[in-house]
């Protein structure tokens, strides 16, 4: 064969070689690529206000998926239950029905503070469907429960000085349920709970542009200076006080302090933050989809409660 062509043949052997090499490289980039939080916060938001879950009422099997998820979540962060099992089910009954539920309640000991615990709230049940109808939820409270996790890894890979408790709540959307079977399964615990920060409502709409809060009780943990520090902070969104009720005549006027769980925490004189945007013209509507919250706003309001959680935790 003449030095010419087996040249050539070199060649094209040495071309083709490395072009499957390329594709079998770029076909395995990708896997190797790790999320980034955001990402991954997203990624929790719309799953959870996904068709599949068909709304996560309390009891149904879009319920039972989402408790599914949240666990299979906390066990790849390695974030480990509150007690034998990361369920606490609880049952309801009135004189039509029983409704069975299941918080979800995890836990990272803190590193001076073990003893002392801060409760991280969010309910993760919505309305589910209508008949054909599927009440997403997306950013009620699908969105609340997204930053949770996204708070639960982070907190174990970082812990706080005070001991935090992850708690997902079933059952909001019926009475606060799960908020209230949380306490009678934890009366020994009250008096240990020095704070709950409850998350409902914090990606918004298309429109959203500030994330409001309301709080009560913090004087009792923080100092006046302490507490003008906390509203100074540089937050990467704006956060405003108190939430106005909508203009409806038949819901002048909404009592803010018992619109969540948070109020279960309040009734028993607990201190308590709630952080959410109000209502909007998406809430219990089939429109509060994944593509209607703001997600750029949802991702600012995780950094900038986080940042609050913080600074809270360094100062009580």
């Amino acid at each position: 064969m003449p030095a010419l062509i087996r040249s050539f043949l070199l060649f094209i052997i040495v071309i083709t070689c490395s072009a499957c090499s390329s594709k079998n490289n770029s076909e395995k980039m990708p896997q190797s690529i790790p999320e980034t939080p955001d990402v991954l916060a997203l990624k929790h938001l719309q799953f959870l206000s996904s068709e599949r879950l068909a709304g996560r009422k309390v009891g149904s099997k879009g319920g039972q998926l989402a408790q599914d998820y949240i666990i299979s979540q906390l066990q790849h962060y390695k974030v480990r239950p509150f007690s034998s099992d990361y369920r606490a089910s609880f049952e309801h009954h009135n004189f039509f029905k029983s409704i069975q539920g299941s918080n979800i309640v995890a836990f990272t000991p803190g590193t001076e503070s073990p003893s002392k615990f801060i409760v991280l709230s969010a309910h993760f049940d919505h309305l589910g469907r209508q008949g054909s109808k599927i009440y997403h939820g997306a950013d009620d409270n699908a969105s609340g429960t997204s930053a949770l996790l996204h708070y639960a890894k982070q907190i174990q890979q970082s812990p706080l000085r005070h001991s935090v408790i992850f708690l997902f709540t079933d059952g909001e959307e019926s009475n606060l349920m799960g908020a209230r079977a949380f306490i009678e399964q934890n009366q020994s615990l009250l008096t240990a709970i020095v704070l709950n920060i409850n998350l409902d409502m914090i990606a918004g709409t298309q429109t959203t542009q500030n994330l409001h809060f309301i709080s009560r009780r913090l004087d009792q943990i923080l100092t006046a200076k302490q507490l003008k520090l906390l509203a100074r902070q540089n937050n990467p969104v704006e956060i405003k006080s108190g939430f106005h009720s909508p203009r409806r005549s038949e819901r002048t006027h909404i009592r803010w302090e018992l619109a969540s769980d948070h109020a279960v925490f309040y009734q028993h004189k607990i201190p308590f933050i709630y952080y959410g945007v109000g209502e909007h013209k998406n809430h219990h509507q089939t429109s509060d989809s994944y593509e209607n919250i703001n997600q750029q706003f949802f991702l600012a309001a995780v950094a900038t409660i986080y940042q609050q959680i913080s600074f809270i935790d360094q100062n009580l």
